[in-house]
């Protein structure tokens, strides 16, 4: 159990946005603002010296890209927390900043009381996500993207379906055998939940795979 006020490093390279989050933390006595940081840089250089629970910094900043300064904080200060502070919703950005090491991420646009909840939960050693962020994970498992649910060759023979290539014709395109190609093709029509030319040609034009 954490006694006293969360200690707290806010990183920003926009001082509006560090000046707007000490307002907001400073009416709480649950926080004291240890320090603040404009770069990765500086703020690793008061990591080292300054006894903090959360970090909250920003993702897009010059300098050291976030993914390092993240890394380098946790092999240094594996105790101290990360929420990483995004106007990003893109699920490989999100990934690529969780697996990091950052324990929280949220958008710039959360609610005063997301980013409350976000320190409070990540501080007890949980991770927070932005609810629309979760959503966006959740959907993309429920309905993969193109990318993950179509290899380059299934792709690839898609569009050459679509323009009435024949089983045969597309293998000496391809230089695999015809044997092959049929099983792509079920494979295929499997994935992309079709069953016909007329249905994987309409998937293929929606997806721009043509």
């Amino acid at each position: 159990m954490m006694k006293g006020p969360i200690k707290i490093v806010i990183v920003d390279d926009h001082q509006l946005m560090i000046d707007g989050m000490m307002e907001l933390l400073q009416q709480n006595g649950n926080y004291q603002i240890m320090a603040t940081a404009n770069s990765a840089d500086r703020a690793l250089e008061i990591l080292r010296n300054t006894d903090v629970d959360v970090v909250i910094t920003d993702v897009s900043m010059p300098g050291m890209k976030v993914h390092d300064f993240v890394n380098v904080l946790k092999k240094q200060l594996p105790e101290t927390k990360v929420i990483a502070v995004s106007q990003h919703q893109e699920k490989h950005i999100v990934k690529d900043i969780l697996k990091a090491g950052a324990d929280s991420y949220i958008l710039k646009q959360s609610t005063q009381n997301e980013l409350i909840e976000a320190i409070e939960k990540t501080s007890r050693g949980d991770t927070f996500v932005s609810p629309i962020i979760t959503k966006m994970l959740v959907e993309g498992v429920k309905y993969p993207s193109i990318e993950e649910l179509l290899s380059d060759r299934e792709k690839e023979i898609i569009s050459l379906i679509v323009s009435e290539n024949t089983a045969k014709q597309i293998a000496e395109k391809l230089f695999i055998s015809e044997k092959t190609v049929e099983t792509h093709k079920r494979n295929i029509f499997r994935k992309t939940n079709t069953t016909t030319l007329v249905g994987l040609t309409k998937f293929a034009i929606e997806h721009q795979l043509t």
